[in-house]
């Protein structure tokens, strides 16, 4: 089947098809990140031929509520795939008929953290991560990793992870969303120009601190 995606999602499997170990998946504000990459991680656990565990972990499991739980649902709900059985609530875990599922937890609860292994790991807002949560998470897993994020600061994700074996960069922006209502399109060319908030927020690139100048 056909799935309504974005440009952040071609490029998202553009960097799969070089087989990395990481997808440093960085952007703009509105660019669809993390939906995309929830798209992938749902498709790939249709197409699982045996049961494997991917974890979408976040700062806390508020936070992910709010964030990537809905963008997961909404992903599914829209290809007339959500099955509210499959979705156990209090757990925060989805199973497909593969056996594979997908679950949710915060970086905040230590015992997850140095847990079961699995064999996918998606970090959203990864600069909300702290470098040793994401290190013991990593260990743990066997596969694919992908950590999401705007590039406010500079961060583990931007200095340690880039200079290892099989490293991808996916940059986007806002441009690369091609679902974005146009008013929300709007508000984020009103500040084009706008100094470190259009560099981060609009183009997508590493901030400055503001009065410095890095080259």
């Amino acid at each position: 089947m056909d799935w309504h995606t974005t440009r952040t999602f071609e490029k998202i499997c553009a960097a799969l098809d070089q087989e990395p170990r990481y997808i440093d998946n960085r952007g703009g504000a509105r660019s669809g990140k993390t939906y995309a990459e929830l798209q992938l991680a749902a498709l790939l656990a249709m197409q699982d031929t045996r049961p494997t565990i991917t974890s979408v972990v976040s700062e806390n499991l508020p936070h992910l509520k709010r964030g990537a739980i809905r963008d997961f649902r909404e992903a599914l709900t829209n290809e007339g795939l959500w099955n509210e059985n499959a979705w156990n609530k209090s757990e925060c875990i989805y199973t497909f008929s593969t056996g594979s599922i997908i679950e949710f937890f915060g970086a905040d609860v230590p015992g997850k953290l140095q847990g079961p292994a699995r064999d996918r790991l998606i970090i959203n807002e990864a600069n909300r991560v702290e470098w040793e949560a994401a290190r013991q998470l990593m260990v743990r897993t066997a596969g694919l990793v992908i950590y999401d994020y705007n590039p406010s600061a500079p961060f583990w994700g931007t200095d340690e992870i880039p200079r290892r074996d099989r490293y991808a960069l996916v940059h986007t922006t806002f441009e690369d969303n091609d679902f974005l209502p146009d008013e929300v399109r709007r508000e984020i060319l009103a500040n084009k120009g706008t100094g470190n908030w259009w560099r981060v927020y609009g183009l997508g690139l590493i901030g400055q601190i503001e009065g410095q100048v890095f080259n």
